[in-house]
């Protein structure tokens, strides 16, 4: 582990769940655990600690717990040079400071009663290497890889028991006991805040984005932006304004946006009301339709597409589904 570097786990907790946990290693198997993240179903809250020279330390709880059980959700671990910080489904939950020296981590465990869809590791500030589709298993590249296994919602599956592997390992992981081949993996979130930001893999053609939100009852603007994260360059920016009655697309490219594009065959998006947008990613272009009415296309401005891999939602709207 270093200074910068995240790793972004998704999937889905039981409806039955009672515990599940993630612990950063330092080595495997019976080590030191630099952060132990264990979510508590049981006694209602989220217990961290570290474990040194076998014994463990002075807990830190927190009462909140922000994932569900019977959801899925996106849990974003980001290591600082003075501590993890965690992130739920887009909101940030918590900072945990160091206890043992960062660079000594150099294993993840997941154990517990949760189904792992995919694990994905990437290193700070480096452009990610061409790949293949984020959600099909592949030899990953020395900057950016995923480790990904089929969804957990394709076939009934028995929780993960026990998944170790080190976190600079250069092969990929697949849990074939849950591969499902007929579709690829695809993650659901109920009623994520806004801000709302998550990784979604990078983007393939035909892949399906789905939002669903309602626009609060005095709005001003809201966006959904389809960014790259190692540059925060958008490439998609759909921008309600109500103030200018528009819908406004554009790209920012180098910190300069590009030209605007407002021309629409109606304006589908009413104060107060609930919408649907959906955002087809085709070799091309983006095909928008909100409310099951083609909206616009949008032609590509950056490639390739796999650069592409982060989803934002800002301004005034609420959330209750985001679909990747």
């Amino acid at each position: 582990m270093m200074d910068g570097k995240m790793v972004i786990i998704q999937g889905q907790v039981p409806g039955h769940a009672k515990r599940f946990a993630v612990n950063f290693q330092c080595g495997n198997p019976k080590s030191d655990i630099a952060f132990h993240f264990n979510v508590r179903y049981d006694e209602s809250t989220v217990v961290c600690n570290t474990l040194e020279h076998g014994k463990w330390g002075t807990e830190e709880r927190k009462p909140h717990i922000p994932i569900n059980p019977g959801s899925y959700f996106e849990l974003i671990i980001k290591a600082q040079y003075y501590c993890f910080q965690v992130s739920a489904n887009g909101v940030h939950f918590m900072e945990y400071s160091h206890r043992l020296p960062l660079v000594r981590v150099d294993n993840l465990n997941i154990s517990g009663d949760v189904h792992v869809n995919s694990i994905t590791f990437t290193t700070p500030n480096v452009p990610p290497a061409y790949a293949p589709p984020a959600y099909s298993p592949f030899q990953p590249t020395t900057e950016q890889f995923q480790f990904s296994s089929s969804p957990a919602f394709c076939a009934p599956v028995k929780p993960a028991k026990n998944i170790v592997f080190n976190v600079g390992a250069s092969q990929s992981f697949t849990n074939r006991r849950n591969r499902c081949k007929s579709a690829p993996t695809q993650v659901t979130v109920n009623n994520p805040n806004v801000p709302y930001q998550a990784y979604v893999g990078n983007i393939r053609p035909n892949q399906l984005i789905k939002v669903i939100g309602t626009v609060k009852a005095k709005p001003n603007r809201f966006a959904i932006n389809l960014k790259t994260g190692y540059s925060d360059n958008i490439a998609l920016h759909i921008n309600p304004r109500f103030d200018e009655n528009a819908v406004v697309r554009n790209s920012k490219i180098n910190q300069g946006w590009g030209q605007e594009e407002r021309n629409l065959p109606f304006l589908p998006f009413v104060p107060g009301q609930t919408f649907e947008m959906q955002i087809l990613v085709q070799p091309n272009c983006y095909k928008v339709t909100v409310n099951g009415r083609h909206l616009f296309n949008y032609n590509h401005r950056i490639q390739p597409l796999n650069q592409i891999d982060m989803l934002e939602v800002t301004g005034d709207v609420s959330l209750s589904l985001v679909q990747y």
